[in-house]
């Protein structure tokens, strides 16, 4: 199966080149480099930095669910 894979054109799904899934029309062969990209990246690809902000500030005030809500989702539980 080296070199040999087959994505299903509706979802995108890969699979090992299997004669039978070959003749499908839903199937399209492809190569190692397309199926698993991650695996062909550069040095210089994988050292470079984000040009945005990507952290998230978490808000540290507590429970921020309305009263009403709270209320309406904890109906039937045992107090």
């Amino acid at each position: 199966m080296a070199g040999r894979w087959l994505r299903n054109i509706k979802d995108g799904e890969i699979y090992g080149w299997n004669e039978i899934l070959a003749e499908n029309p839903n199937t399209e062969e492809i190569t190692e480099e397309q199926a698993f990209p991650e695996k062909f990246i550069t040095k210089k690809q994988s050292t470079r930095k984000a040009k945005v902000n990507l952290e998230t500030e978490i808000p540290e005030d507590g429970d921020s669910t309305p009263e009403v809500l709270a209320e309406e989702a904890s109906k039937g539980l045992p107090k």
